[in-house]
């Protein structure tokens, strides 16, 4: 099943119930193989275990960290950290500190940036903000003590230029909150994130976010001697409801439950200081409702409040060409190629509309600019090879429908083309072969039926065209009279 969330997903399968599924923040976008020996041992140094305690002092909860400065500076998980009233740190060489102040949260991204009482700890360096892609392979903290394990980028999902969802393989690396991941090169490009939310756990996924460095705060620390600082946000925190609730939202539309991300969406929206990110999410829902003018009006606030929101021009498009405004949707579609040059979709839905436009040429140039690399690269490949027919290319045609097909066999139409340009260049069984596959996927799709009649006939299996005339004669009885006139006079 396709999720119409995430443009660049891989993500193929239902997530019902994903609220309680367990997210990473991945600070810098970065590729990489897997870690090397040298790598491997730098990287493990940094991690940290970090066990929070109650007011008593006792032990409450256990995660992950990652020692991100020499100066004690440690990135973990927001919500591990605000479970308790102070932490404990412990390195891997055994050394046990007291996290001193907590200097900046994030319950939106589920991240702490403390101080420990500390110098000269081994940190992990921050990658380079490049694009992670799928396939990469990266290590993740796990366990306790800590180890690595590898894992590989099966999916990669944008959602806004500071949120990337990946998915990682396999499914469930049993790692903390707060776990690190790290390139090939031992940088620090992530962390495990949870977000709370009503459901069950789906225990086959995790997920990781991405953004770029520009999180990590400058941060000028009052002074050393100064007593602890330790916030106590709790449910009532408006900037805890409102992360809630947007996560809550992405589950639901992760769920394809349109209706209940909009309400989710709606009421993160009530509170202080939304996020552009918000207001993207119930866009994406009100277009899926159906509710276009207010789904606009959403995405462009989206757009205003974030400079460079790709995914909301994107959606924006979308939205103009349901409700007939395609010079709008053009130039939205534009507007998200210009902010991210790199996002397949928005040059696939800009060269499709200008095909049905008319616009050939212009429509040929944006489609190849799209590539192979997202969901809709069978889509591609079918318009080119029809804009390769309108040239009188039929050669070229048959490969592009050729590669559709191989891109995404569940997308049928290139199946029929290239069935149609088998039978014209006399290739007659292996027109067959590829219509009856169409055929026996989709029995009722009436011209499939009719053009393998002519395969069967042209190649000698009169019988197996007649087959293909009484079954037209019940799902489409102007094609069946067409058909058998054919077949009447070659007999």
């Amino acid at each position: 099943m396709k999720n119409h969330f995430f443009p660049r997903q891989i993500l193929r399968t239902d997530l019902r119930g994903a609220a309680g599924c367990l997210l990473g923040l991945l600070l810098l976008l970065a590729a990489g193989e897997a870690l090397g020996a040298g790598g491997a041992k730098a990287a493990l140094d940094a991690v940290v275990s970090v066990v929070t305690l109650n007011a008593e002092g006792d032990p409450l909860s256990q995660g992950l960290g990652v020692v991100v400065g020499p100066d004690g500076r440690i990135l973990t998980s927001a919500a591990l950290l605000s479970s308790g009233r102070g932490a404990i740190v412990k390195t891997a060489e055994g050394d046990k500190f007291l996290v001193r102040r907590v200097l900046h949260w994030d319950f939106f991204q589920d991240l702490a940036l403390a101080r420990v009482e500390a110098e000269a700890l081994p940190a992990a360096g921050l990658g380079a903000p490049r694009e992670v892609k799928t396939q990469d392979r990266v290590s993740v903290g796990v366990g306790q003590p800590p180890a690595l394990k590898e894992a590989r980028v099966a999916g990669v999902m944008p959602f806004s230029p500071r949120l990337v969802l990946l998915k990682l393989e396999p499914g469930h690396l049993d790692a903390d909150l707060g776990a690190p991941v790290f390139n090939a090169r031992g940088e620090l490009v992530g962390m495990l994130h949870a977000f709370a939310g009503e459901g069950e756990k789906s225990r086959g996924f995790q997920f990781f976010l991405g953004r770029d460095r520009s999180h990590l705060p400058v941060v000028k620390e009052p002074g050393a001697e100064e007593a602890p600082d330790w916030p106590e946000p709790g449910e009532g925190d408006p900037r805890v409801r409102a992360s809630r609730l947007f996560w809550e939202g992405v589950a639901a539309s992760l769920s394809q439950d349109w209706r209940g991300a909009q309400e989710k969406f709606s009421a993160a929206l009530g509170q202080p200081g939304p996020l552009p990110e918000v207001y993207y999410g119930r866009g994406v829902a009100r277009c899926h409702l159906g509710e276009y003018e207010a789904a606009g009006q959403d995405l462009e606030q989206a757009a205003r409040a974030l400079p460079g929101y790709a995914l909301a021009f994107l959606w924006l498009g979308k939205t103009r060409e349901r409700q007939g405004q395609t010079d709008a949707a053009l130039a939205a579609y534009g507007k998200a190629a210009d902010a991210d040059p790199g996002l397949d979709e928005a040059w696939f839905q800009w060269g499709a509309a200008l095909y049905r436009q008319g616009d050939l040429a212009r429509a040929q140039e944006y489609l190849e600019r799209a590539g192979d690399d997202f969901p809709q690269a069978g889509q591609r490949s079918w318009y080119l090879g029809h804009i390769a027919l309108a040239r009188g290319r039929p050669e070229k045609a048959l490969t592009a429908f050729q590669r559709a097909r191989e891109l995404d066999p569940t997308f049928f139409p290139p199946y029929l083309e290239e069935g149609k340009l088998l039978l014209e260049a006399g290739k007659y069984q292996e027109g067959a072969q590829i219509l009856s596959k169409v055929v026996q996927s989709n029995s009722q799709w009436p011209l499939a039926r009719f053009y393998l009649g002519l395969a069967y006939l042209r190649s000698g299996n009169t019988a197996a065209a007649w087959e293909q005339y009484f079954a037209l004669k019940k799902i489409h009885p102007e094609l069946a009279i067409r058909l058998v006139s054919i077949l009447e006079k070659d007999y």
